[in-house]
């Protein structure tokens, strides 16, 4: 009995023994199970943040890159822009002073195209210039007679949209009856066909005209469709006095004092071009150019229709004209 006691005891302990040692087995198994989830787990956290800050940086480096490749096409653009002004402005005072103030004029058509064009590295973002004279209506019929033509409209130039093959200043229609008129009588060689055109006729001439004389700064004129060439661009224009006007003159004593209108003449479209040809480099930059006074209805001065990443960056442009805005959008 006892010897049956003893077996019973004994095997009951091997038993129990075995059971803890596999048990023991089993829970180590799930332990190194849920270790190695968790050092995988661990790793590809650490490696997925590793991966996402490493992006963020390249991302960041990328827009620090477009940025300042934005910020100088921008830069040159603006500062092109200016000098083109400051020379424009310095014809004015040509004007005024061998034009008006000489008695015969020192200026005729074909000196200021002579002028223009040899001085046209001073200006590298205008197509070209011309000068427009202020014609009051009771001096109309004598001053044609003398100039040799009759003054024309520019308004159904504008509304018709002549295209340069069949653009011919002849065929335009005379300039119909108003208080005073500004036909154009010098133009660079470039701008020759507008010679007798009215530019108080045009919508966007007209007013730029009236800004410029009554402020005594350079003004700009909204993008609109250019005569002959038919492409987009704007006008920078400088009104020319018949005396020195002090800077607090009003706008009536402006007016009367008014002898005529300088505009240059910029083609955005094509100037944009030069200037980023003139930057090309390895990283290719998308430029769009606006004019954003209308804060609704964005005016497109360039822009590119190639495709490139969602990410962009807008410089602010400044030409001069604190009545216009304008913005360079890069990608």
């Amino acid at each position: 009995m006892w010897l049956k006691w003893w077996e019973k005891i004994r095997g009951f302990g091997i038993h129990q023994h075995y059971y803890q040692y596999i048990g023991s087995k089993k829970v180590k198994r799930a332990m190194w199970k849920k270790l190695f989830v968790a050092w995988l787990v661990g790793w590809t956290m650490l490696s997925l943040c590793i991966f996402c800050c490493m992006s963020f940086q390249a991302t960041e480096k990328r827009r620090e890159t477009l940025a300042s490749m934005c910020d100088e096409r921008a830069r040159m653009l603006q500062d092109q822009f200016n000098v083109s002004m400051n020379h424009i402005q310095a014809l004015s005072i040509l004007i005024s002073t061998f034009h008006h103030a000489k008695s015969p004029s020192a200026i005729d058509q074909r000196t200021f195209a002579r002028y223009t064009e040899r001085t046209a590295f001073e200006r590298p973002l205008t197509s070209g210039v011309a000068y427009a004279v202020r014609v009051l209506h009771s001096e109309r019929e004598q001053f044609e007679k003398q100039q040799g033509w009759t003054i024309k409209r520019m308004d159904t130039v504008e509304e018709k949209q002549v295209h340069k093959d069949d653009y011919d200043p002849e065929k335009l229609e005379p300039s119909h009856i108003q208080e005073e008129y500004a036909p154009v009588i010098f133009a660079q060689d470039t701008l020759s066909h507008v010679i007798s055109v009215d530019t108080l006729s045009g919508k966007e001439d007209r007013e730029n005209v009236v800004r410029a004389r009554e402020s005594g700064k350079g003004v700009l004129t909204a993008p609109f469709r250019l005569l002959k060439t038919n492409r987009l661009g704007v006008i920078l224009t400088f009104a020319v006095y018949s005396r020195d006007l002090p800077s607090n003159a009003t706008p009536n004593e402006r007016i009367q004092a008014t002898n005529g209108y300088l505009g240059g003449v910029f083609d955005v479209e094509s100037l944009v071009e030069k200037l980023l040809q003139q930057l090309a480099s390895k990283q290719t930059v998308i430029v769009n150019v606006y004019d954003i006074t209308n804060h609704t209805h964005h005016i497109p001065m360039y822009s590119s229709n190639v495709l490139g990443d969602t990410f962009y960056h807008v410089s602010t442009l400044n030409f001069g004209d604190p009545f216009r805005k304008h913005e360079m959008y890069c990608r």
